[in-house]
C-alpha cells in the first residue's frame, strides 16, 4: 500500500527555498541536513540572545539590564558582538507589554491553531502533530492593548528593506488565528545593525487576503514535494537570491559555475568586476562624448531593428537668485496660506516644478522676472534618431 506523501508545514524559511526546487528537494524531501554558513550562525546567535535578554527583563520586571545584557554578550562571537553593541543602547521593553519571545503558533490547513510542541522537528512529529500546515516562530509578540499587538522581527542584515515580504504578511496571520479578538496587527522589522525599523500594519479586515495569499503559496509547496517525491518531474535549480546562503552551492548544485552568476565568482572578485565595469563605461563615455562634440550623434541599430543614437541635447537650466526669490515666495505664501505645508519642504533646486501648477502661474510670472536661465547640453543615449537630435542643435543654435 503506498503510504502518503506527509508535506512539512509553510514556514518562512521553506518558503525562501521554495525559490530553488533543487534546494527545496533536498532539504524537505530528501531530508538531507545542511550545515548552515556563517548569517545564519549570526543569526542564531543573535536571536539566542535577544530571547533570553528579554525574558529575563520580563521575570524581574524591569524595562533594561545593561549588566545582565554583557553577561550574555561575553561569549558572543565578533560577527554577533558588533550587532549587539548597537541593540544594548536603543532598546527597551515593557514588560507589562511582552507577550512572549520565539513564539511559535502552528494552524491546521482551516488556518485553526494546532497545540502540540515539536512540530519544528517534523521527521519525528506525531500524528497529531501532521495535521499542522502553516508554521512560524515570532520572534517577540508585545500586547498593547486588548485587540493591538506588535510583531517584532529581528534582521542582521546588512541591507534595509521594506516589510513587504512574504514574511510580513504570513507572521500577522498567524497572530490573527491565535488570537481572535486582536483587530490591529502591527509587523516591524528590526534592523538592529542599524537602529532602523520598517513597519508594516494589517487589520482584521485584511484576515482574508492574507489567507488567500499563505493557500497560494501552501498550494505552490504541496504541488512541488508531490512532484519531487513521485519523481514526475526533474528537480531542477534556479539561480537567485538564495544563492547565496545555499548550503548547495558549492557542493550539490547541478547548475554548472560557468551558468549560475552566483556561484562563477567569489564576493571579491565580482566586486572587482564592478569597478572594472565601471571604469570600461566611464572611459568609453568620455571617449564617445569627445566624438559626438567633434563629429555630431551617432546611431547604431540592435538586433530587434531598435535604433539607439547618442548626441548633446540642448537643455535650458534655470535658477533662482536665493534673495530676491525669498521675498517674492514669502509674500507669495502670505496671499496663499494653503501652500505653506507644501513650500516647508521646498528647495531652491525644486522650485521649478513648484511652479509648474496651473494655480501658481501669478507667482511664476513674478519669479521669471528675476529668473536666470541659461542653455547647456546633456549627453544621453536614447531612440531618438540622429537627424532630429541635429535639428535640435540647429534650432539651439538658431536661438
Amino acid at each position: 500500500m503506498t503510504q502518503p506523501v506527509h508535506i512539512p508545514p509553510l514556514r518562512q524559511s521553506v518558503y525562501e527555498d521554495m525559490a530553488c526546487p533543487h534546494l527545496y528537494g533536498a532539504k524537505h524531501v530528501a531530508q538531507i541536513v545542511t550545515p548552515g554558513g556563517p548569517a545564519a550562525s549570526r543569526g542564531i546567535e543573535i536571536h539566542a540572545v535577544f530571547a533570553t535578554y528579554i525574558s529575563h527583563l520580563v521575570k524581574t520586571r524591569r524595562r533594561r539590564d545593561l549588566e545582565f545584557f554583557d553577561e550574555l554578550m561575553e561569549g558572543a562571537s565578533a560577527d554577533a558582538r558588533a550587532v549587539l553593541e548597537r541593540f544594548k543602547y536603543n532598546h527597551d521593553f515593557d514588560p507589562e507589554k511582552v507577550v512572549d519571545t520565539e513564539l511559535e503558533i502552528a494552524l491546521d490547513e482551516g488556518f485553526e491553531p494546532v497545540d502540540t510542541e515539536g512540530v519544528g522537528a517534523y521527521a519525528n512529529a506525531t500524528r497529531a502533530d501532521r495535521r499542522v500546515a502553516y508554521l512560524g516562530r515570532l520572534d517577540l509578540v508585545q500586547l498593547h492593548s486588548r485587540t493591538r499587538a506588535q510583531i517584532d522581527d529581528w534582521k542582521s542584515y546588512f541591507q534595509i528593506v521594506n516589510a513587504d515580504t512574504f514574511q510580513s504578511k504570513f507572521y500577522p496571520l498567524l497572530l490573527f488565528c491565535r488570537n481572535p479578538a486582536l483587530q490591529k496587527v502591527t509587523f516591524v522589522l528590526e534592523f538592529v545593525r542599524y537602529g532602523t525599523s520598517r513597519k508594516v500594519e494589517y487589520l482584521r479586515s485584511d484576515v482574508p487576503w492574507l489567507r488567500e495569499i499563505a493557500q497560494r503559496e501552501r498550494k505552490r509547496q504541496r504541488q512541488l514535494h508531490e512532484l519531487i517525491t513521485i519523481g514526475t518531474s526533474e528537480i531542477s535549480a534556479a539561480p537567485g537570491r538564495h544563492c547565496t546562503w545555499c548550503p548547495l552551492l558549492l557542493k550539490g548544485c547541478p547548475l554548472e559555475r560557468d551558468t549560475n552568476p552566483y556561484a562563477s565568482k567569489s564576493p571579491e572578485e565580482h566586486l572587482k568586476y564592478l569597478l572594472w565595469l565601471r571604469e570600461a563605461e566611464k572611459t568609453t563615455s568620455d571617449v564617445l562624448k569627445d566624438m559626438v562634440r567633434e563629429l555630431g550623434p551617432v546611431q547604431c541599430q540592435d538586433q530587434n531593428g531598435v535604433t539607439y543614437c547618442g548626441g548633446f541635447t540642448p537643455t535650458p537650466k534655470t535658477e533662482y537668485p536665493c534673495a530676491e526669490t525669498s521675498q517674492i515666495l514669502q509674500g507669495w505664501l502670505s496671499r496663499h496660506p494653503e501652500d505653506r505645508a507644501v513650500a516647508a519642504g521646498l528647495t531652491m533646486s525644486g522650485i521649478t516644478s513648484f511652479l509648474k501648477a496651473k494655480k501658481r502661474k501669478e507667482l511664476a510670472e513674478s519669479l521669471a522676472g528675476v529668473a536666470q536661465t541659461r542653455l547647456e547640453t546633456q549627453f544621453k543615449v536614447d531612440r531618438k534618431s540622429a537627424e532630429q537630435l541635429t535639428a535640435d542643435m540647429a534650432t539651439a543654435d538658431e536661438e
